[in-house]
This record gives C-alpha cells, sequence and structure tokens, in this order.
C-alpha cells in the first residue's frame, strides 16, 4: 500500500524556489528569486528579490549571470555581507504629494 503524504508536505523537486541564497567561500553567490537589478558597482549591489531588497557588499565585485526569466543571479567577488531590507507597501494615500497637500 502506498504512503499517504502528509498535508502541507510537497515534493520539494516540483517546484523551483521562491527564494534561496548560496554563498560559496565569501567568492561565489548564487540567488534564485531576482525580479531587478536596481544597481551595481565594483563595491554594492542592490537586488530586488522575492522577499524584498537585498544588497550585496564587497570588492570587486562582478555580475556572472542575470536571467530574469528564471530569477536567476550569479556573482563573483570578494563578498563581504548581504543585507535584506523590509518590503514596504506603497499606499496610494502615503505618496509624498499627498501628505504635503493634507
Amino acid at each position: 500500500m502506498p504512503e499517504a503524504s502528509q498535508p502541507g508536505s510537497a515534493d520539494p523537486s516540483s517546484a523551483p524556489p521562491a527564494h534561496g541564497v548560496v554563498l560559496d567561500a565569501r567568492r561565489h553567490l548564487e540567488i534564485v528569486g531576482v525580479t531587478h537589478v536596481d544597481t551595481f558597482t565594483e563595491d554594492t549591489i542592490v537586488l530586488s528579490t522575492e522577499l524584498g531588497t537585498l544588497t550585496i557588499r564587497g570588492r570587486a565585485l562582478r555580475i556572472q549571470q542575470v536571467d530574469l526569466d528564471t530569477s536567476r543571479f550569479v556573482a563573483d567577488g570578494d563578498v563581504d555581507g548581504l543585507q535584506y531590507s523590509r518590503r514596504r507597501p506603497h499606499a496610494a494615500d502615503d505618496t509624498l504629494w499627498r501628505r504635503l497637500w493634507r
């Protein structure tokens, strides 16, 4: 008799992860779930991801691959840190113009 599947236990190989980060020896970075590359320099890369804004800091950072169709991002360099920023909802009532004209 086959085993009954547990509720909420989907096969992990059936769907790609919404967001994932792999940092190998602080030199090679692979991220899944990237929706946009906001800015990049040799010292800082700022990405929009499924889980908010991700800032990558380091030295000699080089983007090796960006594929927004598969949400995949790959970079090499000396990675010093990764920092997430919380998403802030952009309510129509909270725009700068509306706050100025209240």
